[in-house]
C-alpha cells in the first residue's frame, strides 16, 4: 500500500498539494458566486490548519488528508484575493470619461498602418482621475493613442494627464480562446484607455535612470543596425527571436505554427535553455570551474531577462527554462521532479491565475515531460540503436508533445505530425541563429564589422529554415486535427500517465483490481454500455451564435455532422482578421473542417468581414450570396471577378430552399429591387425549420423591408434579431408575427451604433420572449431535437 501520512512518498504529496490547490482555484474561477464571505473561509483555513497541525502530532495516517483540504482551501481564498477589486481600482470606472493622471510603466509599443499613421500603445500606473472633482485610483490601464509622427513619445516614469474612455478589456467569449482579460490581469492591467489623436499631456518628465528604457535603447539601437545589414522582414524575425515581438509576416507565423514550432518566435523557457546548455558546454570548453560556470550562468540569464523587458511572461520563461537545464544537467533525476513540483506551487501561490495562462500551462507541462518521461524513454530508444543524435532528439520531442498534448489541442485543435522533422532539421538551425544573434549583439559594442557578417550569416540561415518549414508544411499530414479533451477527459489523461510513471501505484491499483473483481467487472461492462448509449444516442440539431463582437456569425451542425455558417462577424477599417483568429478556431473546435454551404446575409464588413480566410483556409461546397453586385463581393472576399467560387455563387432569391436530412431552409425576401436603397435592404433572410421548431435569420433587416415579409408564414421558435437591434429594424407589428420564445441580439459591447436600443428592447419585452445577447453571455448555443430546445452560454 502506498504510505504518504508520514512523508514516505514526499514528490507524490507535493503534486496532490499541487492538483488540490489548483482544483481550489478552477472551482472559483469557474462558479465565482459560491463564497464571497472571506471572514468563513478564513476560519475554515484556520481550524483546518489547527486540525492539520494537531492530527500530524499524533501521528494520525489520514492527517495528509487535512493537509489537502487545506490547500485546496488556499486555492480558493487566493484567487478570491487575486481577483478582488478595491473601490478605487480603475476597473470601476467602466465606460466613463475622465481625465486620468498616472505614471508611463512600460516602453510604448509602436504600430504604423497602411495610411501612415503611427498607433502607439502605453500601460500607465493610474494615480487619480477627474470628472466633476479628482479622485484618487489604483490599476494599471492599456493607454492607445494615434499620431502622425513620433513627437513628444511619453517615457517610462513620466507622469501624463490625458481625456478618454475608460473602458475594460475584452475577449471574444468563445471557448478554447486564449483570454486577454485574464493575461492582463496577472500583470495588474485592468481596462482601456483610447484617446484617439487626442493630446497626451506629459505633466512631468521623469529624470530618473530607468533600466527598462535603457536596455529599449540597446535594443533599437541593434535592431537599428540589423536593418541596415538585411531585410527588413528578416531583422524582424530576428530580433523577435532574440528579444520577443511578433511583428513577423503572418505566412511564415502560420507555417511555424503548423510544423509546431512556433514557440522558437518569442521569448520561451526553450530560449534559456538553449543559451544555458551553449554557455554550460563553453564553460566546459574552458576548463571552467563547476560552481564558477553556474553562477556565471545564473548572472547572464539574470541579465538577458532584463534586456527582455522583465515582463512577467519572460521571467516566468527564464525561472522553466533554468529548471529544465538544471532537470537534465542534475544527475538524481528525482531531485529534478522535486524541484519542478516545488516552483510550480511557489509560482501558483503567489499567482494563482498561472493556472490559466498558456505559456505556463505549455512551460510547465513540456518541463514535466523532460524531467519524467525522457530518461524513460531515451533508455528505450537506445534499444533500437540509433544515431544518438536521433535518439536525443526524438525523446526530447516526444516527452514534451506526450505531456503537453490535451494543452496543445486545447487551444489549437491540431497536431502537428511534422514537429519531429521540424524539430531534428529547423529547430538546430534556429539555434544555431540565435547564438550568432546573441554573439553579434555583444560583438556589436567592440568590433561593428565582425557583426555585419554574422548578420549575413543569420540572415542565409534564417532563409534557409523558413523555405525548409513552408516544405514542411506541404507534406502529407503535416498537421492533423485532434478534438479537444473536456476537464473530465484532461484528468483522465494525466492520471493515467501518473499511473503508468508510477510503480508503486500500478502495483497497488492491480492488487486492488484483483481483490476486487467483480466489482470491476461490473464497473468495466456498466463503462461500455454507457459509451455505447452515447455512441448511438442521436444528436441534436446545434444553432451556434459565435461572439464575433459588433457583428453576426452563426453556426449549424446538424445531427449527422453537415455544417453551414451564416456570416462571420469582421470589422470595418481594422487590421484584425476575425476570420483566422476568432471563426476558424471556434469551427475547429467543434471538429467543423470544412462547409457545407457559407451563407452571407449581404456584403457589409461586420458580416461577411472573415468570409476571405474561411475561404482560403477550409472547403466550402456552396456559397450563397444576397442580390448585390458582385462586385461588392469580390472586394470583401479579396477574390478576383472570375474566380470559380465566385462564378458559381448562388443568389438568394424569394422562395430559394434547400434541405439538409431533415431541416428545411428556405430564404424569404422582397424581390422588388426598385424598393431596395442600402445593402441591408438587400439582406438575405432565412428561416431554418426542423420539425416543430424553427429559427430566424434577418441579417440587417430594416423596418422598411420587414413589411414584405408579413404575408408570410415567419412565426418561429428562435429570432435572430436584426441588425444588432438597431431601432431600425424589429417593429412591433413584425415582432408579433414571429412571436419568438427567445431572441437573439449578436452585438458588441461598447459600440459606437448605442446597439442594441431601448426601443427594440422594450419591444421584445413586451412578448413572453426571452432575451440573450452575445456582448452579454457571449457565444450561445441552442441544442434542438426539433420539438424541445436547450442552450448553454459560455458565460454563464
Amino acid at each position: 500500500m502506498i504510505k504518504i501520512h508520514y512523508g514516505q512518498s514526499p514528490l507524490l504529496f507535493i503534486n496532490f498539494i499541487i492538483l488540490f490547490y489548483s482544483l481550489g482555484v478552477y472551482m472559483m474561477m469557474k462558479t465565482p458566486e459560491i463564497s464571497k464571505s472571506y471572514t468563513h473561509l478564513f476560519c475554515l483555513i484556520i481550524v483546518n490548519l489547527i486540525l492539520a497541525f494537531y492530527f500530524t502530532l499524533r501521528k494520525y495516517k489520514l492527517t495528509f488528508l487535512l493537509y489537502l483540504i487545506l490547500f485546496f482551501l488556499l486555492g480558493v481564498m487566493r484567487y478570491l484575493s487575486f481577483t478582488f477589486i478595491a473601490d478605487d481600482n480603475i476597473k470601476n470606472y467602466d465606460n466613463q470619461e475622465v481625465t486620468l493622471t498616472g505614471i508611463i510603466c512600460q516602453m510604448p509599443k509602436i504600430r504604423q498602418d497602411s495610411a501612415g499613421i503611427y498607433h502607439l500603445t502605453y500601460v500607465v500606473d493610474t494615480k487619480s482621475i477627474k470628472q466633476k472633482e479628482e479622485k484618487t485610483t489604483t490599476g494599471k490601464v492599456y493607454l492607445y493613442q494615434k499620431q502622425k509622427n513620433l513627437d513628444n513619445l511619453a517615457k517610462i516614469n513620466d507622469t501624463i494627464s490625458a481625456t478618454g474612455t475608460i473602458r475594460l478589456i475584452q475577449n471574444y467569449h468563445n471557448p478554447n480562446l486564449i483570454d486577454r482579460e485574464l493575461s492582463a490581469q496577472e500583470e495588474g492591467i485592468y481596462a482601456t484607455f483610447s484617446i484617439g489623436k487626442q493630446n497626451l499631456k506629459i505633466l512631468n518628465t521623469s529624470d530618473k535612470f530607468s533600466l527598462q528604457e535603457f536596455c529599449y535603447q540597446i535594443e533599437q539601437s541593434f535592431l537599428q543596425s540589423m536593418y541596415q545589414t538585411m531585410p527588413e522582414n528578416d531583422a524582424n524575425m530576428i530580433f523577435a527571436m532574440l528579444f520577443g515581438g511578433y511583428n513577423i509576416e503572418k505566412d511564415i507565423l502560420e507555417a511555424y505554427s503548423i510544423t509546431g514550432i512556433i514557440h522558437i518566435l518569442s521569448v520561451s523557457g526553450s530560449h534559456i535553455s538553449l543559451i544555458s546548455l551553449f554557455l554550460l558546454s563553453l564553460g566546459k570548453f574552458l576548463h571552467l570551474p563547476r560552481f564558477f560556470n553556474l553562477i556565471l550562468l545564473l548572472i547572464l540569464i539574470i541579465f538577458y531577462t532584463i534586456l527582455c523587458g522583465a515582463s512577467v511572461p519572460v521571467m516566468r520563461a527564464s525561472i522553466m527554462g533554468l529548471l529544465s537545464i538544471i532537470a537534465l544537467y542534475l544527475e538524481e533525476k528525482s531531485t529534478a521532479q522535486h524541484l519542478l513540483s516545488i516552483i510550480a506551487l511557489i509560482l501558483l501561490l503567489f499567482d494563482p491565475l498561472l493556472l490559466f495562462n498558456i505559456s505556463f500551462q505549455l512551460s510547465f507541462a513540456s518541463t514535466a515531460g523532460l524531467v519524467y518521461l525522457m530518461p524513460i524513454l531515451h533508455s528505450k530508444l537506445n534499444k533500437l540503436k540509433l544515431p544518438s543524435l536521433l535518439i536525443d532528439n526524438l525523446a526530447l520531442t516526444m516527452s514534451a508533445q506526450i505531456f503537453a498534448f490535451p494543452i496543445i489541442i486545447w487551444y489549437f485543435t491540431s497536431l502537428s505530425l511534422s514537429s519531429l522533422l521540424a524539430n531534428l532539421i529547423i529547430i538546430p538551425l534556429l539555434e544555431i541563429l540565435i547564438i550568432l544573434g546573441l554573439i553579434a549583439f555583444i560583438l556589436g559594442f567592440i568590433f561593428p564589422f565582425i557583426t555585419k557578417i554574422l548578420f549575413i550569416f543569420a540572415s542565409l540561415i534564417l532563409s534557409i529554415s523558413n523555405e525548409a518549414t513552408f516544405l514542411l508544411t506541404k507534406i502529407p499530414f503535416a498537421s492533423i486535427y485532434v478534438p479537444p479533451l473536456d476537464f473530465p477527459a484532461i484528468l483522465i489523461y494525466y492520471s493515467l500517465i501518473f499511473i503508468t510513471l508510477n510503480i508503486k501505484i500500478r502495483k497497488y491499483l492491480y492488487l486492488l483490481l484483483q481483490k476486487y473483481k467483480f466489482i470491476t467487472y461490473i464497473c468495466s461492462i456498466s463503462l461500455i454500455i454507457f459509451s455505447c448509449y452515447f455512441m448511438i444516442k442521436p444528436s441534436p440539431l446545434q444553432i451556434h451564435f459565435i461572439d464575433v463582437g459588433q457583428g453576426d456569425a452563426c453556426l449549424i451542425i446538424t445531427p449527422h455532422q453537415h455544417s453551414i455558417l451564416i456570416d462571420t462577424g469582421g470589422s470595418i477599417n481594422s487590421d484584425f482578421d476575425i476570420g483566422s483568429y476568432v471563426d476558424l478556431p471556434y469551427l475547429r473546435h467543434y471538429g467543423i473542417n470544412k462547409l457545407d454551404y457559407l451563407i452571407l446575409s449581404h456584403a457589409d464588413a461586420d458580416h461577411s468581414g472573415g468570409a476571405s480566410s474561411i475561404l482560403q483556409k477550409i472547403p466550402v461546397n456552396h456559397l450563397i450570396i444576397a442580390d448585390e453586385d458582385k462586385d461588392l463581393y469580390a472586394k470583401i472576399l479579396k477574390l478576383p471577378l472570375n474566380n470559380p467560387l465566385l462564378a458559381k455563387a448562388i443568389i438568394a432569391k424569394e422562395n430559394t430552399t434547400f434541405n439538409l436530412e431533415d431541416i428545411h431552409f428556405q430564404f424569404l425576401q422582397n424581390d422588388e429591387k426598385e424598393n431596395l436603397k442600402s445593402s441591408n435592404d438587400s439582406s438575405n433572410v432565412l428561416k431554418l425549420t426542423y420539425h416543430n421548431f424553427s429559427v430566424l435569420f434577418t441579417g440587417d433587416l430594416p423596418q422598411t423591408q420587414e413589411k414584405y415579409l408579413l404575408n408570410k408564414n415567419i412565426a418561429s421558435t428562435i429570432l435572430k434579431v436584426a441588425h444588432h437591434g438597431s431601432k431600425t429594424s424589429s417593429s412591433q407589428e413584425f415582432l408579433e408575427h414571429v412571436r419568438p420564445q427567445l431572441a437573439i441580439i449578436s452585438v458588441g459591447k461598447y459600440n459606437s451604433f448605442g446597439h442594441p436600443s431601448k426601443e427594440v428592447l422594450d419591444r421584445l419585452n413586451n412578448l413572453p420572449t426571452k432575451i440573450l445577447r452575445t456582448d452579454e453571455k457571449g457565444a450561445i448555443v441552442i441544442y434542438t431535437d426539433g420539438y424541445n430546445y436547450s442552450l448553454k452560454t459560455f458565460l454563464n
